[in-house]
């Protein structure tokens, strides 16, 4: 079944964007399963490419608003700080 629906700008952009974290997680998993150092600098030089092309995307998404970051306030880190060094 064909549909003729073109997709939108930020559509395009939130599966660049998901492909782009698969992509860079492929290459960590490759690095860390790599015995050849010559393979894992390779790897480690596509990820960090990955990894640029990824902040290119999100800095694309931030300049039109499509990415709503929330910010934290220094109450809630140490709120968070204190929960988890229970763990410790």
């Amino acid at each position: 079944m064909y549909f003729n629906k073109a997709l939108t700008d930020k559509e395009l952009i939130m599966d660049l964007m998901s492909s782009e974290k698969q992509i860079a997680s492929s290459y960590n998993n490759a690095i860390i399963e790599s015995s050849c150092p010559a393979l894992r600098q390779i790897f480690s030089f596509c990820l960090t490419n990955t990894q640029g092309i990824q902040y290119s995307l999100y800095d694309a998404m931030e300049k039109r608003g499509w990415n709503h970051v929330e910010l934290v306030s220094n109450r809630d880190i140490e709120n968070m700080l204190k929960k988890y060094s229970d763990f410790y």
